[in-house]
């Protein structure tokens, strides 16, 4: 026999060998979850997204990582280890907690389950509660079941502080100071552009008649000027104190 089929044969039982071990060594894993998106790190590495995996998985101990959403940054995440036997063939389920969400008028309102703060409407939280309770300043506190939560209308705390003052855009202050500004900037426009135009008469016929009206035109364009500045000045002070 040449050396050439020798190494044909040797590989051949190498690769028999290799395999046989393997398949000894192979095991089935089937991991099954409640929720349809839950993601799957097995071994740190990720293999998909759904409710149920099958792997094939080699002896010995192994991590498992499940999300029940892996695009929320807040997701539930259940971890667990499990040690492989030889020719073990293992189907593990994991269940995530239901939630329910929470939602109130207004929002941002604090959500109370006895004396532990559950967090913000709107907020998940898990089922299992009997009574939560709504707070949130100004306005009146909340007592809410889980059949008036799950019902879908959303719970509205009643407004107990002082009355909204009235804004200053919209009021009738704003409207006329506004009004009046428009009207001054109209009027320096017009006072300028009167005193310019009998400036350039001026320098045409040497008139010295025309300069009494050009200064008087341009006096009444500085006047309207500052007080076009000032109502815009008292708009802009309201907006800023308000």
């Amino acid at each position: 026999m040449n050396f050439q089929i020798k190494k044909i044969l040797l590989i051949y039982v190498l690769s028999t060998f290799c395999i046989l071990y393997a398949q000894e060594n192979s095991n089935t894993l089937i991991i099954e979850t409640n929720r349809d998106d839950a993601g799957l790190f097995f071994d740190d590495k990720f293999i998909g997204t759904g409710n149920q995996f099958n792997l094939d998985v080699e002896s010995g101990l192994h991590t498992i990582y499940i999300s029940e959403n892996i695009r929320d940054w807040d997701a539930e995440i259940i971890k667990d280890t499990v040690q492989v036997s030889k020719s073990d063939n293992l189907n593990l389920q994991y269940n995530f907690k239901s939630k329910d969400i929470v939602n109130t008028i207004p929002q941002d309102v604090y959500v109370y389950e006895k004396d532990s703060l559950m967090g913000f409407t709107p907020a998940l939280i898990e089922t299992g509660f009997l009574k939560l309770k709504l707070e949130k300043p100004d306005y009146s506190s909340l007592s809410v079941s889980a059949e008036e939560i799950n019902s879908g209308i959303k719970p509205k705390l009643k407004y107990i502080g002082e009355p909204p003052k009235d804004q200053f855009y919209g009021s009738t202050l704003f409207t006329v100071l506004l009004g009046t500004a428009i009207a001054l900037g109209a009027a320096t426009a017009y006072y300028k552009i009167e005193a310019d135009n009998l400036y350039d008469e001026y320098l045409i016929t040497g008139n010295q008649g025309l300069l009494d009206n050009i200064n008087q035109y341009d006096g009444q364009s500085a006047g309207t000027l500052i007080a076009m500045e000032l109502c815009v000045g008292a708009i802009i002070y309201f907006f800023l104190t308000e």
